[in-house]
């Protein structure tokens, strides 16, 4: 296991504030479509993924991983892909899903937490192809 080096730290804290952005912007252009709790929801997504992508910007978490390069690549591919759906979303409650989604797998990567990396890799995937149809 290795630390992430300085562009795969650069990298993630990218996306994740990428991540953040789109889901503000979905809920500036849908405000009227998201109940009060669902605001909350947003809120706390956009505010998790921003404390993330913080975090490791300054270092404050530098998590050890196996396949740094890959797990970047992963990242990065998996928020291409969800900010896309996100900004053609029809169904609200997906949308919210893959940005809970999106927060799990930030969660999982500061504590190297290997099998739930996976398991939100994976479930991320599921919540793109449910959003196709």
């Amino acid at each position: 296991m290795n630390d992430l080096t300085p562009l795969q730290r650069a990298t993630i804290v990218s996306n994740y504030q990428l991540m953040a952005r789109t889901l503000a912007e979905l809920q500036l252009a849908r405000w009227t479509e998201f109940s009060y709790e669902q605001q909350l929801d947003l809120n706390a997504y956009q505010n998790s993924l921003l404390g993330r992508a913080n975090d490791l910007h300054s270092r404050t978490v530098n998590p050890a991983v196996d396949q740094g390069e890959q797990l970047t690549e992963a990242i990065e591919q998996l928020v291409q892909h969800v900010r896309a759906r996100l900004q053609t979303a029809v169904n609200l409650t997906l949308a919210l899903g893959l940005g809970a989604m999106i927060v799990a797998l930030a969660s999982h990567v500061a504590r190297a937490n290997r099998k739930g990396i996976h398991s939100a890799i994976s479930e991320l995937h599921h919540l793109l192809e449910l959003e196709k149809q």
